[in-house]
């Protein structure tokens, strides 16, 4: 359905995309991660030809982005992080007005207009106006004029930014009932429980190039992850870090002083913690914390990139 090849871009002097190739098929949730600035939004703009690439070509259903961008918006609904809704308009304006833009038939938008407000749960509120609307509300119309066409390409960017919990839900499963019909879907956010929910393959984006692929058990699996997650009090012996790959966390406490900071690591691999223990030796007495890291999204993402997903460098120090 989607199929974008070594798509590049660059705005001045900092390369936002760098030769980024993609695939989704019809019925599949990808879910793309990054940080902010990883590249996300200006691949999705490209898709949605909103921006013009350096280089590399996007299809969606055969269509060509670049030479036919009116022809692709017509089999692709787009939600951009920003909600984008006419505050004037009521929720069923707001949802023929969609309609009107992708050519949807006059004859068919009413009931297309009421099928997904009953989807995202706007059914009772088709005559107020979107400035009478909760944040909530406002977020559900937001996707539902997205989702009014039917799109065979679904492209939603950060679309729970500030929902409450129901409306989450009630998001995840329209996308997850989209797929089911038929329907890719790219979806990004920070809010890695969705990814889960969702059930989504995983792609994960990193200055501007796509660093891995796979589902959440495929990219464990690859990267071997597991291991401890420990916190000690400044001065770790230097022993501790020979032959392990360590991930430094964060760190905490308020004086200048070393020796009074707390440092948190992330150990992969099969180190126990009576192995942690036997390498700290007589300074084990500054070890505050040691605990079992379990492989999530979140390791994940932190031994594939380096960083993790709110944006902060991450520290790798090599032991060999």
């Amino acid at each position: 359905m989607l199929h974008a090849q070594q798509v590049k871009k660059s705005f001045g002097d900092v390369a936002a995309l760098r030769g980024v190739d993609l695939d989704v098929e019809p019925g599949q949730i990808i879910s793309l991660l990054g940080r902010n600035g990883a590249g996300k939004t200006t691949l999705l703009s490209i898709v949605a030809g909103l921006v013009a690439p350096d280089e590399g070509t996007v299809h969606i259903d055969g269509i060509d982005v670049l030479a036919e961008p009116n022809r692709a918006a017509q089999v692709l609904g787009i939600a951009p992080q920003e909600t984008g809704i006419y505050p004037v308009l009521t929720v069923r304006e707001n949802l023929h007005f969609f309609c009107d833009l992708a050519g949807v038939a006059r004859s068919e938008r009413r009931g297309r207009s009421e099928q997904i407000a009953e989807r995202l749960d706007l059914g009772p509120l088709l005559e107020r106006k979107g400035n009478e609307l909760s944040g909530g509300e406002a977020r559900r119309l937001h996707t539902a004029c997205s989702l009014v066409h039917q799109p065979k390409l679904l492209m939603l960017d950060e679309p729970t930014v500030g929902a409450d919990v129901a409306t989450r839900q009630q998001l995840i499963e329209a996308v997850k009932e989209m797929a089911d019909d038929g329907a890719a879907v790219v979806y990004t956010t920070h809010y890695l429980p969705e990814v889960e929910a969702l059930g989504a393959d995983i792609v994960i984006i990193d200055d501007g190039q796509i660093l891995a692929r796979g589902t959440q058990e495929q990219l464990i699996a690859e990267h071997h992850l597991g291991g401890l997650r420990f916190t000690a009090r400044g001065g770790v012996p230097s022993e501790v870090f020979d032959g392990l790959d360590i991930f430094e966390r964060g760190q905490s406490g308020d004086s200048g002083d070393e020796t009074e900071k707390d440092q948190t690591f992330v150990v992969p691999g099969d180190l126990t913690m009576a192995g942690l223990l036997a390498r700290f030796g007589d300074q084990a007495h500054r070890l505050v914390s040691v605990e079992r890291n379990l492989p999530d999204l979140e390791t994940v993402f932190l031994a594939v990139t380096g960083n993790d997903l709110a944006g902060d460098d991450v520290d790798v120090e090599a032991g060999n």
